[in-house]
């Protein structure tokens, strides 16, 4: 039995089953169908996968305190949401201290003398705030949890698949290069199996000789993993579980597109039961209580169910 598929190409063509489109229809190109799957996966089911609290997309990067205590939210924050920030005691075990947010309201109206009691921080902008500007030294590592965004869908023509990799020339081969790269072609890298861990986002081409490229680094990738511009993914990076649904919703978009009400109907009916389905195989990943490390000193917690780094779908690595 041939290995099951997840990639873009496959989505359309479940999507093209759920909506009965004819062969020679015109309305919608390769492209339409993965602009309007990308719309329906970031606008409905990667809310709805956030909404069960189970950290799908949760992963952390550590970043020194810098001077001014100011430290933007890493770029593939989705929705600008953070997840937790800790305090990283370096100490064996580890130790992780979280950091409480404080209201903007409440550091406007804080005197300095209450400073000492009120370490933690606060939001202005897309910019986390140490707060007071001297409660962490210079240096110290910040833990940053946040929700990690889905890269937005290539379409067919505009990624490869992985047929061979040779790491003392940074050379890989695929089963098609699109056209429109070349030289300074920034891209990057998406395993082939579940999460879909973006795997490299550094990724350059230096030399091009179609199916061959040369790229400045070939870490982590490995036969079977797909090649796209920086930015892009030929897998959605969601749970396996959900592409049928993911397929179904925008089945019904298209059937919308194409004045079929009826079919369009049935489809969102079709959608609303799989969606509830859905729910029930992602909520509450581990049949068991959660458990909490608690600091007895000061209250201060650390959650056991928080995801590593890149532990949650579109993750860059553990």
């Amino acid at each position: 039995m041939a290995r099951p598929q997840y990639s873009v190409e496959d989505l359309i063509a479940n999507i093209k089953r759920r909506c009965a489109v004819p062969t020679s229809q015109l309305t919608y190109t390769p492209e339409d169908f993965t602009l309007l799957a990308s719309d329906e996966m970031q606008d409905i089911v990667v809310p709805l996968i956030m909404s069960t609290r189970e950290e799908m997309f949760v992963e952390y990067v550590d970043i020194a305190t810098p001077s001014d205590r100011v430290i933007p939210f890493p770029s593939e924050t989705a929705g600008n949401k953070l997840r937790s920030v800790c305090y990283v005691q370096q100490s064996s075990p580890l130790v992780l201290v979280n950091l409480p947010r404080i209201d903007l309201d409440v550091v406007a109206g804080v005197g300095f003398s209450n400073w000492a009691t009120l370490a933690g921080f606060y939001i202005q902008g897309n910019d986390l705030m140490l707060y007071p500007n001297t409660s962490v030294p210079v240096g110290t590592m910040i833990r940053i949890y946040f929700y990690r965004r889905t890269l937005v869908l290539a379409d067919p023509s505009s990624y490869g698949k992985v047929v061979s990799v040779d790491t003392g020339s940074n050379t890989i081969v695929l089963d098609f290069v699109p056209i429109t790269w070349g030289i300074g072609t920034e891209l990057n890298a998406v395993s082939q199996s579940t999460p879909f861990k973006t795997l490299n986002e550094t990724l350059e081409i230096v030399n091009i000789s179609s199916p061959s490229i040369v790229l400045n680094n070939v870490d982590d990738i490995t036969v079977g993993d797909y090649i796209s511009e920086r930015g892009f993914s030929a897998i959605p990076q969601i749970p396996i579980e959900a592409h049928p649904y993911l397929a179904q919703l925008t089945a019904a978009k298209c059937l919308e597109g194409l004045g079929d009400r009826e079919g369009e109907a049935a489809a969102l009916s079709k959608a609303e039961k799989m969606k509830t389905a859905l729910l029930i195989m992602i909520s509450q990943r581990v049949d068991g209580s959660v458990k909490k490390i608690v600091n007895p000193s000061g209250g201060l917690r650390m959650n056991a169910s928080i995801g590593r780094r890149g532990g949650g779908y579109g993750g860059n690595g553990y």
